[in-house]
């Protein structure tokens, strides 16, 4: 298993027009091929410089990994802080939002799934 963890993600929500921010972790199984660390991190910043869902980031991370180097498994888990819930409406400031995406062997295996989320320190 590679991962990949604490990698800054800066995006702007399409609903609200307002910034979130926080960290994506992304752990794949290579069957062969390997992406550069580096690319990861590319990876996330390209789809996040956009306007952007968290739910939909998330996800477009995952399928890029798991179709770009024919992985036998990904996790992608991004935690970000939404500006629209810490300064508009109910005005949250220690809220953060959590999303997963879990494709191949992630998904099909709790074994896993499990050690890929203590090693990048959450609980399954």
């Amino acid at each position: 298993m590679v991962i990949v963890k604490d990698i800054e993600v800066y995006s702007l929500c399409e609903h609200h027009m307002l910034p979130f921010y926080g960290r994506c972790h992304i752990g794949y199984i290579p069957s062969g091929t390997v992406f550069g660390v580096s690319k990861l991190a590319r990876l996330v910043d390209m789809y996040a410089r956009r306007l952007q869902l968290q739910e939909r980031l998330t996800e477009q991370i995952s399928k890029v990994v798991l179709e770009s180097v024919n992985a036998k498994g990904v996790g992608v888990i991004i935690e970000a802080r939404h500006l629209c819930m810490m300064m508009r409406g109910v005005e949250k400031q220690n809220s953060t939002m959590v999303t997963s995406s879990v494709l191949g062997e992630f998904r099909d295996s709790l074994a896993t799934r499990e050690e890929f989320f203590s090693l990048i320190g959450r609980r399954a």
